[in-house]
């Protein structure tokens, strides 16, 4: 059969898609045991009482208050380490690199986590907010939201970069902070049955290994 067209690329969340958490930040909160204050930092986020940098800010400062006062990065790696990445996820990028398609990860989880994921998964790019440290390792409270809440950002910055076209990728996220990345690709796939995605994506999956097939169908014209 001949294809109508043909997928360039193809974008993923990390946190709750390639890793069994869903998501680095809160595990961290109850990592530390600081989960129902990091709960209310959030909700002055949601009500905007706060923009996104005060809260990666306050939300690190809780954590470095739950280490005594000083967080070396090495800490911040160990319990990470403990985030596995889902079988599937290395099934599906093998299959994905055996189409020479290009791989991308953007994440509002954390860059001490993406970094491994796409290290580990051979991801050709990856972008996530990223935590500062001092000169000795410490953690610095904040941040450089390069994500941060509004991901088609992130996605088209990337993009731009390596010369992909939007129109032929498609975006893989399972929660309502996918979607605005969702909106500006041809291909928007949820994973997983968050509802705030409905008539956002134009299909919907419960395993990654459903991906390549939705793939074919969407080259095909049939999505």
């Amino acid at each position: 059969m001949v294809r109508s067209r043909r997928l360039q690329a193809v974008f993923f969340d990390v946190d709750g898609v390639l890793v069994d958490v869903k998501s680095s930040w809160e595990y961290l909160h109850s990592y530390f045991g600081v989960a129902e204050k990091a709960r209310l930092v959030r909700e002055k986020f949601e009500r905007g009482e706060i923009d996104y940098v005060k809260w990666m800010e306050m939300d690190t400062s809780l954590w470095i208050e739950a280490a005594g006062g000083r967080l070396h990065r090495k800490v911040l790696v160990e319990a990470l380490s403990r985030v596995n990445i889902v079988p599937e996820a290395r099934k599906l990028f093998r299959e994905l690199r055996r189409r020479r398609l290009i791989i991308v990860l953007v994440s509002s989880g954390l860059d001490l986590l993406v970094r491994r994921v796409a290290s580990e998964l051979g991801a050709d790019a990856w972008l996530a907010n990223k935590l500062e440290f001092d000169k000795h390792g410490f953690l610095r409270p904040g941040g450089v939201p390069l994500v941060g809440a509004d991901k088609s950002k992130a996605v088209s910055r990337i993009a731009a970069e390596l010369s992909i076209d939007l129109s032929r990728s498609a975006y893989v996220g399972d929660s309502r902070w996918d979607a605005t990345a969702m909106r500006i690709v041809g291909l928007p796939i949820a994973y997983g049955d968050d509802p705030s995605l409905n008539g956002v994506a134009k299909v919907r999956v419960k395993s990654l290994l459903e991906i390549p097939a939705i793939i074919d169908l969407w080259e095909e014209g049939k999505i």
